[in-house]
């Protein structure tokens, strides 16, 4: 009886110490970076998209504020791959979503989908990728021409 108590009191304080141990952010890390679009730092209001390519179960996107971005590590990215978009409007050029040689449609409302600045090989065709990894520093800077 005394020895199964030793190892009751034994595993109770094996399993405080590994609840103690546990990773509050789930092996997410935290991200940061820069964008730059034809040397400068892309307009407010673009957003950069990071969807995974290994099944991580994490992915993310975020408004740029300065052409910077920041996640911390409690919104993290677990390990691995991820596949970058990155998209910016004008914020002014009206365009037609159906076909952009045409003219916008009758609508006329103030929501406008702007012209993108971004090349397509950096947004809806992209393959632009990068690797999160454990050890960091998990900075990515872009320059996109």
């Amino acid at each position: 009886m005394r020895r199964h108590r030793v190892c009751l009191i034994g595993l109770a304080v094996v399993l405080a110490s590994a609840a103690g141990c546990s990773d509050p952010s789930d092996g997410r890390m935290g991200i940061s970076g820069m964008v730059k679009l034809k040397g400068q730092p892309i307009p407010e209001g673009a957003i950069i998209i990071f969807e995974p390519l290994e099944s991580q179960g994490t992915g993310a996107n975020m408004t740029l504020d300065g052409g910077g971005y920041n996640l911390p590590r409690q919104y993290g990215l677990k390990p691995g791959k991820y596949l970058v978009r990155i998209t910016a409007g004008d914020g002014k050029t009206a365009v037609n979503p159906v076909d952009s040689g045409e003219p916008p449609g009758p609508a006329g409302g103030s929501n406008i989908i702007s012209k993108e600045l971004v090349p397509p090989d950096w947004n809806v065709r992209s393959n632009q990728q990068i690797t999160v990894t454990k050890d960091g520093p998990n900075k990515f800077d872009f320059d996109i021409p």
